[in-house]
């Protein structure tokens, strides 16, 4: 009679185990097929520049992740490898992370075209490039680096991104990720060395963007490095760390995007931008052009 009991006992344990295992498969399928159809999602929003069919909330931010890391490698054949990333908050202070790759970055003088489904934002930024120290990378910073060690020039930029979010929601960490956060364009000016006396610290308090329109009218400007004054130092370190967590890395020559320095204005035509940039007693113009697709 014990011996009924005890594998009675013993075959109920083994068929909650059988159970807990086959829910657990469900889950992790079920998990699978919702990153899949998220990435299918992300995907047709990023190539065809239109905005997502919903907000994809149903997935964790790793998981947004994981969408980003393999939507770059999907799209990579047209827009290169990795040159770069770009660091941005929301309103609400959440961080964002989006990946440059090479053939987003263009040069002044640029026609960029719009999407005839998503608004194009443009802002006024500022590119670091990274420089390199006896061949070690900027994972490594020590909390003594000063910030005119990490970087080797300083270049104007507009910020170019296309709006793919399904609603008006700045706090959607997860489809923001997802989609890059809809990264299109980085137009650059011409670049100001870092590598005189003083380098970055030389010129930080005194950067200027400033973004007009054809009719010479201000779009977005805004002052300094960073939106929200941040330190360079910290915030590279910052970066560094959230990398290394995506098995990722910053490299010698990384281009670096920490903030749009001005508001993020919409324009999805016009025959002319100037954008125009101080630093210190250097003075950049970039020019550009916005054409419908």
């Amino acid at each position: 009679m014990r011996q009924l009991v005890k594998r009675k006992k013993s075959n109920i344990r083994i068929l909650v185990l059988v159970v807990f295992v086959l829910t657990l498969m469900t889950l992790v399928s079920a998990r699978a097929d919702i990153a899949k159809d998220r990435f299918r999602e992300a995907r047709e929003a990023f190539v065809e520049r239109k905005n997502l069919i919903s907000p994809l909330s149903d997935i964790d931010l790793k998981t947004a992740i994981e969408i980003q890391d393999l939507l770059m490698l999907d799209v990579a054949a047209e827009f290169g490898a990795t040159a770069g990333y770009f660091r941005e908050r929301t309103p609400a202070g959440k961080p964002l992370l989006g990946v440059l790759l090479e053939n987003m970055f263009t040069s002044t003088g640029a026609t960029v075209a719009s999407s005839n489904s998503a608004d194009l934002q443009l802002a006024p930024a500022w590119v670091l490039r990274i420089g390199s120290i006896n061949g070690t990378t900027r994972a490594e910073v020590s909390e003594g680096d000063a910030p005119a060690s990490f970087f080797s020039e300083l270049i104007p930029a507009v910020l170019i991104r296309d709006n793919l979010m399904s609603e008006p929601n700045p706090e959607a960490i997860t489809s923001q990720t997802a989609v890059n956060l809809g990264i299109r364009f980085v137009v650059m000016g011409h670049p100001i060395s870092l590598s005189g006396q003083g380098g970055l610290q030389s010129v930080s308090d005194t950067l200027n963007a400033t973004l007009l329109n054809s009719d010479g009218a201000t779009l977005s400007e805004g002052n300094g490095l960073t939106p929200d004054g941040a330190r360079v130092s910290l915030l590279i370190r910052k970066m560094a760390s959230d990398l290394k967590a995506r098995g990722r890395q910053l490299r010698a020559n990384d281009l670096i995007i920490l903030g749009s320095v001005g508001p993020v204005v919409v324009l999805n035509q016009s025959p002319r931008v100037v954008g125009r940039f101080e630093a210190g007693a250097e003075t950049r113009k970039i020019v550009l052009a916005i054409r419908p697709e």
